[in-house]
């Protein structure tokens, strides 16, 4: 394999769980920070901005896992590459439904 495959295939294998980390520190941070009144959003405008921030998160991850689907590895790699997608996509589901259904603060 060579190097600039093998950087493709770990991106691949890595991007959508990092994206979900990074997704789930700015949600709760503005989170925080817009209960402690530090940023002058009202409640409404808020939960848009996170839930506008959760739709955009799970479009890129989900475009990612596409773009992983494609890569020329072996199966078995190329497998794993899509479950750890799958996982990305279902942490953010998951970890945003509470954005949906409880009020912010």
């Amino acid at each position: 394999m060579r190097r600039s495959a093998l950087t493709r295939t770990v991106i691949a294998l890595l991007s959508g769980l990092l994206l979900w980390a990074l997704w789930f520190a700015l949600a709760y941070a503005l989170h925080g920070a817009q209960c402690a009144g530090a940023l002058g959003l009202s409640r409404t405008a808020g939960q848009i901005a996170q839930v506008s921030l959760w739709l955009v998160a799970l479009g890129v991850i989900a475009l990612l896992a596409r773009r992983a689907a494609r890569l020329d590895v072996s199966p078995g790699l190329g497998r794993t590459a899509r479950y750890l997608q799958i996982t990305a996509i279902g942490a953010t589901i998951f970890a945003g439904l509470p954005i949906l259904v409880l009020a912010p603060c």
